[in-house]
């Protein structure tokens, strides 16, 4: 869960390919839907607290006629469903059966703009343009979650 986040505020599972290599599955809510699938790299598994890198390759969902309002001025846009390229990095601490992991990290929208502005509206500002572009798909991750170890 977070800003950014590949699944947004979801769940994910994720499966140990190697001692050091993770694949995963997930889905969520953020702005529409979320699926997708990802990998991660661990740089020490034989500890509890562990740095890694991961990419994950997400679909979003429609989000349609969305009213915005930003100092007196009004805007209407739809969020066309796109692809993200989720390149990530962070920290997993897992001492146990649970643990916590952050992760920073930058979303490549690869499908193209996916905001449309109705065209019934006048123009929207740069001002309101950047909060739109703020909440679409892509651009910058913050994120944390928390991790139940079902293995051994």
């Amino acid at each position: 869960m977070g800003w950014g986040a590949p699944y947004g505020w979801g769940l994910e599972y994720a499966y140990m390919v190697t001692p050091n290599v993770d694949v995963n599955a997930g889905m969520g809510i953020g702005v529409g839907g979320k699926i997708g699938v990802g990998a991660r790299y661990y740089f020490h598994t034989d500890r509890a607290f562990t740095p890694y890198l991961g990419a994950n390759l997400t679909r979003s969902g429609r989000v349609s006629n969305v009213t915005l309002t930003l100092d007196n001025e009004e805007t209407q846009y739809s969020i066309n469903p796109s692809g993200v390229l989720n390149l990530r990095g962070g920290f997993r601490w897992q001492p146990g059966h649970v643990g916590l992991s952050g992760t920073l990290g930058y979303g490549v929208v690869f499908t193209g703009d996916p905001v449309e502005y109705n065209p019934y509206y006048p123009a929207p500002s740069q001002r309101l343009r950047d909060v739109v572009d703020a909440i679409s798909p892509g651009g910058i991750e913050i994120s944390i979650g928390v991790h139940f170890g079902l293995g051994k």
